[in-house]
C-alpha cells in the first residue's frame, strides 16, 4: 500500500501520511514536505475510487449537452460554454465531465439513459435542457443532485439558470435588416420546444410589430433539426417566397443558409440581406462576411460554474441570470448600422 510505504520512508505514522495526502487535517510543514517528497519519489497517485467511496464525493461536475447525428455536429457554441466552466473550476479542486444526449429524443426520455446520471458519479450537473418540458428533469430531481440550467430555460420552474437575452438579440437583428431597407424579412429558426428558439421567434415577431411590418406566415421557416442541410433547404424555400432579408436564428442553420444563397448566385446583401445568431471566427470567411448576434457563451459557462459551486457550498438558492447579446457588424446585412 502506498501510504504504508511512504510511512516507512518518512518514519511518520500512516495517519499523518493520510492527513497530508487528503489535506483534511493540519500537519507541520516539515512533515508535509517529507510526505510529499516521498510520494513523488514512488510516483504515488491517489486511489480516486476509494476516495469516492469514503467521502461519497467525486469532485466532478457534469456538463450535459445535446448532440445531433453522426458527422453532423457542427455546433461550437457548447465548447465555448465548456471553456468558461473549465476556467472557473480550475480555481477549485473540481473537474468537469462531459455527457451528451440525443437532441432529437422525446424530451421526457432524453436524459433517462445517461449513464453518468444513473450511476451518480457526479456531485453536480450543469444541464442544457432538451426542451421547455419540466418532465425531463425528473431523473435529476430523484437523484437529489444539485443542478444548474444553462442556455435554455424550462417552463413553469424556478431553477437556477443562466442564458442569453435571445428575444432582445433577435429584435435587434431584424431591426438592423429593416434599417438597411429590407421589408420582406424571413426567419429560419428552431422549433418552439426549446426556450431559446421560442424567445428568438418572439423577438422576430416583436420587431415586425414595432416596425409596422405585416406578419407573413410563409416567411417563417422553423425546424427541430438544426443541421446545415436544413439551413440550405429552408433558405431555398424563403427565396422562392421573395424575401429580401433573412434572420437565421441558429448558427448551424446559418451555415446552410449562406451556402444556399451563394449556390444560387444571390448577391448578399444587395438582393438579400442576412443576419445570423451566434458569432464564430468562420463567419469572417463567408462571402460576404456574416453579420451576427453574439452571445457571451464563455461567460455563460463561467457563471453557471459559479452558481454550481455556491450550491455545493451549501447555498440552497435559485439564481437566474440573463446575459446581454450584441450585434457584430460585418457586411451581410447592408451598409447601415
Amino acid at each position: 500500500m502506498s501510504i504504508k510505504k511512504i510511512s516507512e520512508m518518512t518514519g511518520l505514522s500512516t495517519a499523518t501520511v493520510s492527513h497530508v495526502l487528503s489535506g483534511k487535517r493540519r500537519v507541520s510543514e516539515s512533515n508535509r514536505e517529507k510526505v510529499l517528497l516521498a510520494a513523488r519519489q514512488i510516483g504515488y497517485r491517489p486511489n480516486l475510487a476509494a476516495r469516492m467511496l469514503r467521502t461519497q464525493k467525486s469532485n466532478t461536475i457534469a456538463l450535459v449537452i445535446p448532440t445531433g447525428e453522426t458527422n453532423r455536429n457542427a455546433n461550437f457554441f457548447y465548447m465555448d460554454i465548456l471553456l468558461g466552466i473549465t476556467k472557473k473550476l480550475d480555481e477549485t479542486d473540481f473537474s468537469v465531465l462531459i455527457a451528451n444526449y440525443r437532441a432529437q429524443a422525446e424530451s421526457e426520455r432524453s436524459l433517462r439513459g445517461l449513464q453518468v446520471l444513473q450511476k451518480q458519479w457526479v456531485d453536480g450537473i450543469i444541464l442544457v435542457p432538451s426542451s421547455r418540458n419540466p418532465g425531463q428533469l425528473d431523473t435529476i430531481r430523484e437523484m437529489g443532485v444539485p443542478f444548474v440550467l444553462v442556455d435554455r430555460r424550462v417552463d413553469g420552474t424556478d431553477y437556477s439558470c443562466v442564458d442569453s437575452d435571445n428575444e432582445g438579440g433577435a429584435f435587434e437583428a431584424v431591426s438592423l435588416l429593416a434599417r438597411n431597407g429590407k421589408t420582406r424579412i424571413g426567419l429560419i429558426g428552431g422549433g418552439m420546444r426549446v426556450s431559446s428558439c421560442a424567445a428568438r421567434y418572439n423577438g422576430y415577431l416583436r420587431a415586425l410589430k414595432e416596425l409596422g411590418f405585416d406578419y407573413t406566415d410563409e416567411y417563417v421557416s422553423l425546424t427541430n433539426v438544426l443541421s446545415i442541410e436544413n439551413g440550405c433547404a429552408h433558405a431555398a424555400e424563403l427565396l422562392k417566397k421573395g424575401v429580401d432579408g433573412i434572420f437565421v436564428a441558429d448558427n448551424v442553420l446559418s451555415m446552410g443558409a449562406v451556402l444556399e444563397l451563394n449556390r444560387q448566385g444571390v448577391r448578399i446583401p444587395d438582393e438579400v440581406g442576412i443576419v445570423a445568431f451566434d458569432d464564430f471566427s468562420w463567419m469572417d470567411m463567408t462571402m460576404p462576411p456574416l453579420t451576427t448576434v453574439k452571445q457571451q457563451a464563455y461567460q455563460m459557462g463561467y457563471v453557471a460554474a459559479e452558481m454550481m459551486l455556491r450550491k455545493l457550498n451549501g447555498m440552497d438558492i435559485n439564481e437566474k441570470v440573463m446575459l446581454d447579446t450584441g450585434i457584430v457588424l460585418r457586411k451581410s446585412h447592408g451598409n447601415l448600422s
